[in-house]
């Protein structure tokens, strides 16, 4: 059954919107929308039409305020333990989605909602955005095993250690966020994002992002060769003639 949180829709060719629509709780992340997210994508993941996710929140305040607390508060504590150990997957499975991942992130971002944003391929911020990592106040610990190879050790610490906000521009020149939307339109910069690698071949996409999740900690020479096996044989180029046709046909001109 579902809780009727999530949004679907296509908004163009190849493009899946998913919307986090809770905005009466600033979109916090129940289980069972954390639940619905995880199915979406399982029936996205086999289907040929979907090339790449956009994820957002409804409302103008925020992305997501991060997990339901009320939900964890009425919980006994081994549910609560049994519903965070479940959670853990469920994000494991989103940063490893096959296909391209685009987190619209306006207005807060804290908790839950981070981590969905920083699992993203790419995030789209904007002035409104605010991002916090947020788990040091509450004695936990969120974001050690990638943020680094975001944005760098010393900004990693920063962020992880005094769980401040940044806004959106500061995010960007950290490279915390991909892309700013200045004017304040970071849906529609996420959805040029989404339309730009829609556009691109699917086998392509899939691989490249394979390639980059499973990169980190080998050698580059391991990487380099694992590369070049993918691009010459499981990709199998088209013809030079194929590939380049718009090249030659505006030569030919």
């Amino acid at each position: 059954m579902t809780s009727g949180d999530l949004r679907r829709s296509s908004p163009a060719p190849g493009v899946l919107q998913l919307d986090l629509a809770r905005p009466d709780v600033h979109n916090a992340i129940s289980l069972g929308l954390q639940r619905e997210l995880d199915a979406a994508l399982a029936e996205a993941a086999g289907d040929p039409a979907v090339r790449v996710v956009v994820l957002a929140g409804e409302g103008p305040a925020a992305f997501s305020a991060g997990y339901d607390l009320k939900e964890l508060r009425a919980m006994t504590p081994d549910a609560g333990t049994l519903s965070m150990l479940e959670r853990d997957e469920l994000l494991w499975r989103y940063f490893t989605f096959p296909k391209p991942t685009i987190a619209a992130v306006h207005g807060m971002s804290y908790g839950g909602g981070t981590l969905l944003a920083v699992c993203s391929d790419l995030r789209v911020g904007g002035p409104d955005t605010r991002i916090t990592v947020s788990a040091a106040k509450y004695g936990g610990a969120n974001l050690t095993w990638v943020l680094d190879t975001l944005i760098g050790a010393g900004q990693t610490r920063d962020l992880l250690m005094t769980s401040r906000a940044v806004s959106g521009q500061e995010a960007f020149r950290m490279g915390l966020v991909s892309r700013y939307a200045a004017d304040g339109d970071v849906l529609g910069t996420a959805l040029e994002a989404a339309e730009q690698i829609a556009a691109q071949p699917p086998e392509s996409m899939r691989e490249i992002k394979s390639l980059l999740l499973e990169g980190p900690g080998q050698g580059l020479r391991s990487r380099y060769d694992r590369e070049n096996a993918v691009s010459r044989m499981t990709l199998r180029p088209r013809p030079v003639e194929e590939m380049f046709s718009s090249y030659f046909e505006s030569r030919a001109r």
